[in-house]
């Protein structure tokens, strides 16, 4: 499964077919608050973070993630803004970007899938 967390509706229904046409599992949050409740339910096999966000920005989610022993989940960040990825992040792409360079990603990082946060942590 992979957690997308963009706030722009377009591009997350954009975003989930074409993951989901690839194969992908996907979950949908529209901040970073979705964000964290979904992550407290199941462990992705990435996380696809806008950085630029209402509620939560991508920053914030980040923080919480390591806050919550949950930095080893690949993220992979998506932002208008350009720029280096942030040190916690495996990957950055700059809006737009090519829908080849984040299947290139999600291939690498989801190969095996996932499984429910329950059976993660063990």
């Amino acid at each position: 499964m992979i957690l997308l967390v963009e706030d722009d509706e377009d591009v997350r229904e954009m975003l989930k077919m074409t993951l989901e046409g690839r194969g992908y599992v996907v979950e949908l949050a529209e901040n970073g608050v979705a964000a964290l409740e979904a992550l407290d339910r199941r462990r992705p096999c990435l996380v696809i973070l806008d950085l630029v966000m209402p509620v939560m920005n991508g920053w914030e989610v980040l923080e919480q993630m390591k806050a919550r022993q949950l930095s080893d989940i690949p993220v992979c960040v998506i932002s208008a803004l350009g720029g280096r990825a942030p040190g916690e992040a495996v990957a950055a792409l700059t809006k737009p970007f090519e829908t080849s360079a984040l299947l290139a990603i999600t291939d690498r990082y989801c190969s095996h899938g996932s499984l429910p946060l329950t059976q993660a942590r063990g």
